[in-house]
């Protein structure tokens, strides 16, 4: 049987070998001269102490001066010769792939410009920009331009007086305007544009460079010809956005400054003809004019036409003026008034009454509309429209070709009927007349757009809300035809089948 060994017991007492107190000593001293020696290669000196990581020691910038102290620094000195070697590569041939590719690039700059009719050698747009030529003033117009423009001005505008107003002459006229516009000053600028108005000249080129000149002369001109300038363009019809932009922005700036009563009225006037809106513009001046209503005088309340009324006032502004109308009397007793501003209140009368507008006008207002109506109807001696050319060749063709029952002139109320068929009107509208004159207007194109104009625009509105049926044929497109028969069929078509453009 194997001897089993036995383990001594966990709570027996280990025995560790016995160190004498000096050989204590011995092992202490030893470790402090080692751990002196470890700090001497290691431990920092007092010159390299440092507050930051990143800061030098005041010494280290000079640690390297004393191996330069006592010897000779001697710099070797240069050649007696300096060679230097210049290389032009001017004159180098250009490789054939980088070569010109036209044939034109090839030859010298002037003597392409002279093959394609430019200014020769020597010609001042051949110099060099000069900048203080350019800050220059700007010099005056010759003398002998001068005189031409005058001459001009009196030629066009005698001929409005003597009643000479042929297409022909006047597009010969317009040519000649063209090429003076440019050196024209704002007043003989309006003074062209009031002569072809007057005219009635329906060119849409030269109205649109009229337009264009003024654009650039607005900035500079006077409160009262800027005025002058809305009541031409709207007696042309010329509704350019961008001019009518620059007005108004500086109308806006001036309103405060020496914009009287008068003025307001004939640049509201002039954006309703134009059928235009710059809310801001507007806004001001009917904020302006708000307490001066009730102090308006006759003159002042028949100088606002019916369509500003209607279409640009606002409901508080609509019912002070008709107050202040209705406070005056005004147009009453009828026989006493112009036949002028009688039309024109009974054409108010007749918007107020039949176009729709929510307004809830006061009882003083609704009778004096009322004994206005009353007095107009009892005594109405009012002249009718005469008919145009064109309106008259219509009705020979309705009454000769045709057989038709037609009525050249039928008064209804202030407005003048012509060419009634049972309960259908044509409107026979002119190119002048009833269209505006637009940058977009081409005469050329036969897809251009033309806009009607809101006089035109109110006119059949009323004719509709009377109960008529209205339908309308251009006048340039009826004169286009040269035979009866072919101004029969279009009667027929346009009588049977309702409205229809004949543009091709």
């Amino acid at each position: 049987m194997a001897a089993v060994t036995k383990l001594p017991s966990p709570s027996a007492r280990r025995i560790y070998p016995r160190v004498s107190a000096s050989e204590r000593a011995k092992l202490r001293a030893g470790e402090e001269t080692e751990f002196q020696s470890f700090c001497a290669k290691t431990a920092p000196g007092e010159e390299e102490l440092r507050e930051d990581v990143i800061e030098k020691p005041q010494t280290d910038a000079f640690r390297h001066d004393v191996h330069y102290m006592a010897t000779h620094i001697s710099i070797a000195p240069p050649d007696s010769k300096l060679e230097l070697t210049v290389r032009d590569t001017r004159a180098r041939p250009m490789p054939a792939s980088l070569g010109p590719v036209h044939t034109a690039l090839e030859q010298p700059l002037r003597a392409a410009a002279l093959e394609r009719g430019f200014a020769p050698p020597g010609h001042p747009s051949d110099e060099f920009y000069d900048a203080a030529a350019a800050r220059a003033p700007p010099q005056p117009v010759p003398d002998i331009t001068q005189k031409l423009e005058n001459e001009f001005l009196e030629t066009i505008e005698g001929s409005c007086l003597t009643g000479e107003v042929e297409p022909e002459l006047w597009g010969q006229y317009a040519k000649r305007a063209e090429e003076l516009l440019i050196t024209m000053p704002i007043d003989r600028i309006l003074r062209v544009l009031k002569a072809f108005v007057m005219a009635k000249y329906r060119g849409a080129d030269l109205l649109n460079r009229i337009a264009a000149e003024l654009a650039r002369e607005i900035k500079t001109a006077s409160s009262t010809r800027l005025c002058q300038v809305f009541h031409w363009l709207a007696r042309a019809g010329i509704r350019d956005q961008t001019l009518m932009s620059l007005m108004g922005n500086e109308a806006l700036f001036r309103l405060s400054d020496d914009f009287v009563l008068d003025m307001y009225l004939e640049v509201m006037n002039a954006h309703a003809r134009l059928d235009l809106r710059n809310p801001r513009l507007v806004n001001a001046m009917l904020r302006e004019m708000a307490p001066f209503f009730r102090d308006l005088s006759k003159d002042q309340l028949s100088a606002v036409a019916p369509l500003t009324v209607m279409t640009l006032f606002t409901d508080e502004a609509r019912v002070a003026y008709l107050s202040r109308c209705a406070e005056l009397n005004l147009g009453l007793p009828v026989r006493m008034t112009q036949p002028e501003v009688l039309k024109q209140l009974r054409l108010l009368e007749d918007c107020l009454r039949l176009d729709y507008h929510p307004t809830t006008l006061p009882a003083q207002v609704q009778i004096w509309l009322q004994n206005l109506r009353q007095e107009s109807e009892a005594l109405d001696n009012m002249e009718p429209d005469p008919l145009s050319p064109v309106e008259e060749d219509i009705l020979r063709v309705l009454q000769q070709e045709m057989d038709v029952a037609v009525t050249g002139c039928f008064p209804d109320g202030v407005l003048t009927l012509h060419l009634v068929v049972g309960k259908t009107v044509l409107q026979v509208m002119d190119e002048y007349e009833d269209y505006y004159v637009t940058p977009a207007m081409n005469p050329n194109n036969a897809q251009r757009q033309r806009l009607i104009r809101a006089e035109s625009k109110l006119r059949q509105r009323l004719i509709w809300r009377r109960g008529w049926r209205v339908l309308t044929l251009d006048a340039d497109e009826w004169k286009k035809l040269t035979d009866d028969i072919f101004k029969k069929d279009l009667l027929e078509e346009l009588l049977v089948h309702g409205q229809k453009s004949i543009r091709p």
